[in-house]
């Protein structure tokens, strides 16, 4: 699928499938569903949600269909299974900017990179922790909440790995960025306090919702990322 002549394509055919109309979204959810399978159809769906300036409900939909290909079609042994070459260059769109406007979107966009590192990460994406701590750094609010949401999302996925070679994976993991967990959860917190005295309501609540995701993070990593937190003198 040429991303260029199939991305107004798809768009159309995405737009029809937000019709109320049925005669209008029948055909388009068909035609969908028959390019579930064809390459290059995620990159095209990748540019359409991550593209502001379109209709959000197409970009909903644009993220609803990704997510159901991570599903159905990201594992290597899954038939139709998407080339390797074009999931790396899905990953790395995923994370390239942190800057999505519409809380709603943002909340599915951090599920399913959280969904694809459920599958890929450490081996086949190490670079999604470190881009997200640098992410989580950066002094613009917008992109600091979404890599902080994007982050929780990844961590809560990856603590709810049982097999014992992914609970050794998140044993690094947690022991690897814990310091930096609790770092960023005391920033937030200290940050909350002072916005408090400010009276700024807007600031206030934007500032206590990133020190509560910082928290959520630094929940499962203690919980989940240490044998015994309550003997491990990291933890305590």
């Amino acid at each position: 699928m040429d991303l260029n002549s199939a991305s107004t394509v798809v768009l159309q055919v995405l737009t029809q499938a937000t019709s109320q109309d049925t005669a209008v979204l029948k055909p388009a959810e068909e035609q969908l569903k028959q390019w579930e399978t064809q390459p290059g159809f995620y990159s095209v769906l990748l540019n359409i949600f991550t593209n502001h300036t379109l209709d959000i409900n197409v970009r909903w939909l644009a993220v609803l269909y990704f997510k159901h290909g991570i599903d159905r079609y990201w594992r290597r042994v899954a038939p139709h299974a998407l080339s390797e070459e074009e999931k790396t260059t899905l990953r790395a769109g995923l994370i390239t900017n942190f800057n999505e406007p519409i809380n709603q979107i943002a909340t599915q966009i951090a599920v399913l990179i959280a969904k694809v590192a459920r599958l890929d990460c450490p081996r086949q994406w190490p670079e999604l922790i470190p881009t997200l701590i640098e992410s989580v750094k950066v002094q613009d609010d917008l992109r600091q909440h979404r890599a902080l949401l994007t982050f929780y999302h990844v961590t809560k996925t990856l603590a709810s790995k049982r097999l014992a070679a992914d609970r050794k994976l998140f044993y690094d993991l947690a022991s690897g960025i814990y310091n930096f967990a609790c770092s960023l959860w005391n920033h937030h917190t200290d940050t909350f306090l002072q916005q408090v005295s400010s009276g700024n309501e807007a600031a206030i609540l934007s500032s206590l919702e990133r020190t509560l995701l910082s928290l959520k993070v630094l929940r499962k990593l203690t919980v989940n990322g240490f044998v015994e937190p309550h003997k491990n003198m990291e933890v305590m």
